[in-house]
């Protein structure tokens, strides 16, 4: 069955159950606060007897869809650019305690949830769209978690842990945190063990141009990591009503691999690539908050982090006295980042308020990236890659952030963000063709934002922001692609890229917790879209410079063969003018009461999502690189309270996908990613977890298309067919608190 049947089936069938759910709880009755909030109180989670927050969270229906959502964006994603928010940003959904973001970043928000006690919680709160009083604005959905006062002493938490890699490895962890108070302190601490690893095996089929095949190509990869996690958080609460906040991180790691891959066309075999890295990382950050009377309430937010990375990489053919190294690889990166944000709060009118402040950013970070190779032992190695590059950016913003309260059920969010901002990059590589960059940018971010509750179960949202990314200063340097096996060459001319971003979202939810439904279109208009560019500098008969377009018309001219041949084709990150997305959102988690499993919530999200760019090699209009059109989440959990035992699955499916470049096109296949868990009690603060991931090995197949030049020419030299498979991951924990 094709992929788009499968997605149209699921689809129509959630649906038509989403349908009967809404059916059968019509008769329930549901006590109705706020259309906007709904509350969980601390007493509704005692039957589930939950050990920490995070398996709070887990429990509350809608809540799973913004965990996954931060999890993927802490481990980023394909594509060309990256669409982050610069500093802390201001939208979006997040998660906040005692209405109040972390000031962090690598010490985040989802690493601090494991590691609070439930006991420690007074309620949770999922506040949908627009809301006043809040420290972002939100066109979707906020969860906020009010730590309850006078709370025990002292609580520690422990977590033992295994993670079995089938046929491969097993890595052991454990975290023990601890949280008290004294006086007006409230303190915790933690050290955690962390090791883990990511393991494949990949066939691979080689053909010709002709479409002969011509060689086999077994990889059998691993990749493992191992650190030390100290982190802490302090709150201390002033006399006068001011609070601080203050956290830490510190996190040094080793990382490395071994990669073998045995192809049956060598003359040596097998080929091994040795990784070998360390990373050290640290993060302070704060907040602070008081009121100013009848000026107001002010918020000041700061977060001072360093990252450090350092790789070698040795890649060798052969064994026993015909191994020889080949390729001698080393880079490193460092980033340096220092981000203050202050703000005063005015309640204006009565029914509005208006947020203004300012955001000073000063951001350092660079790499280098030495590459040498040679054919033979014998031969001294030449180095085909020497790139050092040093950036340093000032960010500084102002904003203001107007409220309105129009009513009970309307509230209008709008505001203006004002930023200026400035790279520097200087490219220390010898013979480097533009030494630096000195570029200042000034960007004008309005934001509208409208949440009408029709009824006490139904809003509607209206959302329109002007976006600015952060770059990825990774690719101003020049590094080697293991998934392409090619150099991607670094450049420190990118710009930011800018989006617009319009959406609609209906929600509907259902009588007496019995979950919600949410439907959202939505259109993004991209400028200077980061993708790969044609770099190539093209030439005409007599060695003048001229257009792509004017050096492909030459061809079928004698001479074109030699002159083509002198080019050098070369490809970077780089910006185009313009890009698109445009599709549909559906989203539900349902509560079974309806199936008499009134303990048991599945979820189900469908998205549609049409990005559109030009390809800057053949100038037609095509996908946005790695991008599926279609995904579909789903989820399931069921509570037995009675005998304190819980299990479900979770789950994404993905349409087909193509990756571009100046002499490759890369389509494939993902596989469906499967996780299954079981959770048992074993007595009060205890308990015993058993989690499966990759089920089924997480099958990819995937063509890598080669053109011996440029795609343009349509010269393919061949083209590798790949399975790739990834051992199923068992995880058993035992966590508690005493």
């Amino acid at each position: 069955m094709k992929k788009s049947h499968v997605f149209s089936t699921v689809l129509m069938a959630s649906v038509f159950s989403i349908h009967q759910v809404a059916v059968a709880d019509g008769q329930r009755v549901e006590t109705v606060g706020d259309a906007s909030i709904v509350t969980y109180e601390k007493d509704y989670f005692e039957q589930y007897t939950a050990v920490t927050l995070l398996d709070m969270l887990q429990l509350v229906p809608g809540a799973k869809e913004i965990l996954d959502r931060n999890r993927r964006q802490r481990g980023g994603g394909g594509g060309g650019g990256n669409t982050q928010e610069r500093g802390f940003g201001s939208g979006g959904d997040q998660i906040l305690i005692n209405g109040k973001r972390l000031a962090g970043k690598s010490n985040n928000i989802d690493d601090t949830l494991g590691r609070i006690s439930a006991e420690q919680v007074e309620k949770i709160e999922l506040i949908r769209g627009a809301a006043d009083g809040l420290d972002v604005q939100s066109q979707g959905l906020v969860i906020n978690i009010t730590m309850a006062e006078g709370a025990a002493q002292s609580t520690t938490f422990w977590q033992v842990a295994a993670k079995r890699y089938f046929g491969r490895a097993t890595r052991p962890t454990f975290l023990v945190s601890h949280s008290g108070s004294t006086g007006n302190l409230d303190y915790s601490a933690s050290v955690e063990r962390k090791d883990g690893g990511f393991f494949f095996d990949r066939e691979e089929e080689f053909f010709d141009g002709a479409g002969d095949k011509t060689a086999d190509q077994f990889i059998d990869g691993n990749f493992r990591w191992q650190s030390w996690a100290f982190t802490s958080n302090l709150t201390y609460n002033f006399a006068d009503g001011g609070v601080l906040r203050l956290n830490g991180l510190y996190e040094p790691s080793d990382r490395g691999g071994v990669d073998v891959r045995d192809k049956t066309s060598d003359t040596l075999r097998p080929e091994i690539w040795d990784n070998d890295g360390k990373g050290d990382e640290w993060e302070i950050g704060g907040d602070y908050t008081r009121s100013l009377g009848s000026i107001g309430d002010f918020k000041a937010l700061f977060v001072i982090n360093a990252e450090d990375e350092t790789w070698q990489t040795n890649r060798s053919r052969g064994t026993g006295v015909d191994e020889f190294i080949y390729n001698d690889e080393a880079s490193t990166e460092y980033a340096r980042e220092k981000i203050g944000r202050a703000s005063v709060t005015t309640p204006i009118f009565g029914n509005q308020s208006l947020e203004w402040g300012g955001e000073v950013a000063i951001n350092t970070a660079g790499g280098s990236f030495l590459n040498l190779e040679r054919d033979a032992a014998v031969d001294p190695f030449d180095t085909t890659s020497d790139d050092v590059v040093d950036i340093k950016e000032n960010r500084y913003e102002v904003f203001a952030n107007h409220t309105y309260n129009a009513s009970s059920s309307l509230v209008i969010q709008t505001s203006l963000t004002t930023e200026f901002s400035k790279i520097i990059a200087d490219n220390l590589s010898f013979g480097a063709t533009q030494p630096q960059r000195n570029t200042s940018f000034t960007y004008l971010k309005p934001r509208a934002n409208v949440r009408y509750d029709i009824s006490d179960r139904d809003q509607l949202r209206f959302t329109a922001e002007k976006k600015v990314s952060q770059l990825d200063f990774e690719n101003f340097v020049t590094s080697f692609n293991p998934r392409t096996e090619t150099l991607e060459i670094g450049n420190t001319n990118i710009r930011p890229e800018q989006i617009w971003e319009f959406s609609t979202t209906y929600e509907h939810r259902l009588a007496n917790d019995g979950g919600s439904i949410e439907i959202e279109a939505f259109y993004h208009d991209f400028k200077d879209h980061i993708t790969k560019v044609d770099f190539s500098e093209y030439e005409n008969f007599a060695g003048g410079p001229i257009s792509a377009d004017e050096f492909f018309a030459l061809q079928g001219m004698p001479g074109f063969d030699a002159l083509r041949d002198s080019i050098n084709f070369e490809s970077k990150s780089g910006n185009v003018d313009s890009g698109k997305a445009y599709g549909v959102k559906v989203r539900s988690s349902i509560r079974l009461g309806f199936l008499n499993l009134p303990q048991a919530v599945v979820g189900v999200s469908y998205t549609y999502e049409k990005k559109e760019t030009t390809d800057q090699f053949t100038f037609i209009t095509r996908p946005f690189d790695r991008h599926s059109e279609h995904t579909l989440d789903f989820n399931f959990r069921h509570d037995i309270t009675d005998i304190g035992l819980s299990y479900g699955f979770e789950g994404k499916i993905e349409s087909d996908r193509i990756t571009y470049d100046l002499t490759w096109a890369w389509p494939g296949s993902p596989g469906l990613d499967l996780i299954a868990f079981a959770e048992y009690n074993v007595f009060d603060g205890a308990k015993l977890r058993v989690e499966f991931e990759n089920i089924g090995g997480r099958p990819n197949r995937s063509t890598f298309i080669g053109y011996n030049d440029h795609r343009r020419f349509d010269d393919s030299w061949g083209r590798i067919e790949r399975f790739t498979k990834n051992p199923t991951e068992v995880t058993v924990s035992l966590q508690g608190t005493f």
